[in-house]
């Protein structure tokens, strides 16, 4: 079983990654692990470093359910996938998830005047982009559209607004094991 699960920053990729890897019994993999050193979100990885680490995880297992894209440096990332799946969300309540997440990361720190406000203001401001952006944006509904069409495996896309059981019995009947 290989799958990915891509979308929009805050559509519960990583939830439903982690839950249907534990379904299966699979290796789960959080893309987002490759790109913060630290855990506010300030530091990135080296583009080398980032390497190592995928490489280290593909090395490590047969199957994944790996949440999130390497694609904007690692183009040829989990190319060997069998499902790649498109979460969308209505983006009202998408938006709101990212700033909740933000207030239960940060606290009054991403409020103005706190510590981590710019950081938090600037990655906000990306985010509005999603449905904006075209398909040559890091991270755009175009974007991943376009990679579904591109994809050369069996596509998918879900609203991410349905519990996380149900799209996981989504997925395994997209993915044809018969568990769904």
């Amino acid at each position: 079983m290989k799958i990915q699960i891509i979308g929009g920053s805050g559509c519960g990729k990583s939830t439903l990654g982690k839950a249907l890897a534990e379904r299966c019994g699979v290796p789960w993999i959080d893309c987002d692990r490759y790109l913060w050193k630290d855990t506010n979100f300030t530091e990135n990885y080296p583009i080398a470093e980032r390497f190592a680490m995928y490489e280290t995880d593909r090395a490590a297992c047969d199957d994944y359910v790996a949440s999130g894209s390497v694609r904007a440096w690692h183009p040829d990332g989990f190319s060997d996938r069998e499902l790649y799946v498109l979460m969308v969300l209505d983006e009202r309540q998408r938006l709101q998830r990212l700033y909740d997440r933000e207030y239960a990361r940060f606290g009054a720190r991403m409020l103005p005047g706190g510590g981590h406000y710019a950081l938090t203001r600037d990655f906000l401001a990306w985010c509005e982009t999603y449905l904006t952006e075209d398909e040559n944006a890091v991270c755009s509904l175009a974007a991943h559209k376009k990679w579904l069409k591109d994809a050369g495996c069996k596509t998918l896309e879900l609203d991410a607004s349905q519990p996380t059981e149900r799209l996981c019995e989504q997925i395994l009947a997209a993915y044809g094991d018969g568990t769904a």
